[in-house]
């Protein structure tokens, strides 16, 4: 009763301050969650936005196979890539989430489950030719400070 209590209260002052603004509120029962506007009600308690973390559209994707890698960090540094750093040889931006490959075809989607967890990388840039016919993933920072710390792991990688 105690927690349905401070519940109502809650609503009861969160209605003032809407009706003040005309807007109007929609409230969950008190074990359940909903987002509205900058205000966020859970479990009966109110919280800002910024204090919950963002609600995740999670779905699964079933990898076709996995595959042992050998993974490292790259930047968009001249000195590691070719005269236009900042494009992929799919002709896109680099960006979080790219990769380079040259044993995987572009546009291969894949995790690094130990890594990285659920986390999607593209194979949208290729590695120096040295490369070729081995099983070496090399995934793009925006530093190359942050590459290096990164550094070489050896994974399995799930190829979706």
């Amino acid at each position: 009763m105690g927690k349905r209590f401070v519940f109502l209260s809650s609503l009861a002052a969160l209605n003032l301050i809407f009706a003040a603004r005309d807007v109007s509120l929609a409230i969950p029962g008190p074990n359940s969650f909903n987002s509205v506007g900058n205000i966020i009600v859970a479990d009966g308690a109110v919280m800002a936005r910024s204090s919950f973390p963002e609600p995740q559209n999670f779905y699964y994707i079933k990898p076709k196979k996995t595959v042992s890698v050998v993974v490292t960090g790259y930047s968009s540094s001249v000195d590691e890539t070719d005269d236009t750093p900042y494009i992929t040889a799919s002709g896109t931006f680099v960006r979080n989430g790219v990769a380079a490959s040259n044993f995987l075809p572009l546009g291969t989607k894949f995790r690094i489950p130990e890594i990285y967890d659920d986390n999607v990388f593209v194979i949208e840039d290729r590695m120096n030719a040295r490369y070729d016919g081995k099983s070496w993933v090399d995934i793009w920072f925006d530093s190359k400070a942050k590459a290096k710390v990164f550094g070489k792991k050896s994974a399995e990688i799930e190829i979706l």
